[in-house]
């Protein structure tokens, strides 16, 4: 993918080494900012602008106006809620124990990724994949920047892996029984179309649905469970044999396969 990197107005020097470092490490060119807006650069360079901060990196794509960025989002008050002792209903559809291995194969923003690796704590491991660049490298970056008020959520955070790759490619890289459980959350299936915070992922959105090759390897690799969130409408559930768990106060419900032998 075609892009260039520069700064915020006012950066600092770790922030212009960032960014630095990420045009070197991925191929990209990297423009000073020099007080320029983002809409020259992008006329200028006829590209979109990948734009590191100090407590965050946001891109806005040549065709759009709206900068994409991460944010923590619904994670922080889900990730306060466990710190409580309380529930959450995807930690609890996946039944997560401390010390698990979680891989979600449907990262995006990550809000699901941070909380999973919540659950699992720091003896556990919790992989997200991305298939998109510009959604991995915005995630990847803001998880090691952004800042919140609470511990845990900055813990969870920095200890979360992103690895850009489709979910097939990875699976069949892993051995069997590598991760307790594989998450799925093919958000854009309904979610997107009625979520006005995730517009500006429209256009970088993934929308391979699931298929019947890429549960087989989730069979293969998951040691305990198969978790999927989708619409209440959607008929992958019983397409791939899940167990339903209706959430009657939600569009969206969790289903479950349980593979242990």
């Amino acid at each position: 993918m075609t892009y260039i990197v520069t700064t915020c107005l006012r950066p600092t020097e770790a922030t212009i080494e960032r960014a630095e470092a990420h045009a070197a490490k991925y191929g990209a060119r990297f423009i000073p900012r020099r007080k320029h807006s983002i809409d020259t650069l992008k006329q200028r360079h006829q590209t979109g602008v990948l734009v590191f901060d100090k407590r965050r990196v946001e891109y806005t794509p040549l065709d759009g106006d709206e900068p994409f960025f991460f944010h923590p989002s619904s994670s922080v008050f889900r990730v306060k809620q466990l710190a409580r002792g309380g529930n959450d209903p995807l930690v609890d559809a996946a039944a997560i124990k401390p010390g698990d291995r979680v891989l979600d194969c449907t990262l995006g923003l990550g809000s699901d990724s941070i909380v999973l690796s919540h659950a699992v704590g720091p003896t556990g491991r919790a992989v997200g994949l991305e298939s998109e660049f510009v959604t991995a490298m915005l995630v990847k970056e803001g998880l090691t920047v952004w800042e919140e008020k609470h511990d845990a959520v900055n813990e969870a955070m920095r200890r979360l892996e992103v690895v850009w790759t489709d979910a097939l490619t990875y699976l069949k890289s892993c051995p069997d029984d590598s991760f307790d459980v594989v998450y799925f959350d093919p958000m854009f299936e309904k979610t997107i179309s009625e979520s006005v915070h995730l517009n500006p992922l429209r256009s970088l959105a993934n929308t391979n649905p699931l298929s019947l090759e890429l549960m087989t390897e989730a069979r293969r690799v998951a040691a305990r469970r198969i978790v999927l969130k989708a619409h209440f409408e959607s008929e992958t559930f019983e397409t791939f044999g899940f167990t339903r768990i209706v959430r009657k106060t939600s569009k969206f419900h969790y289903g479950i396969i349980d593979v242990e032998t």
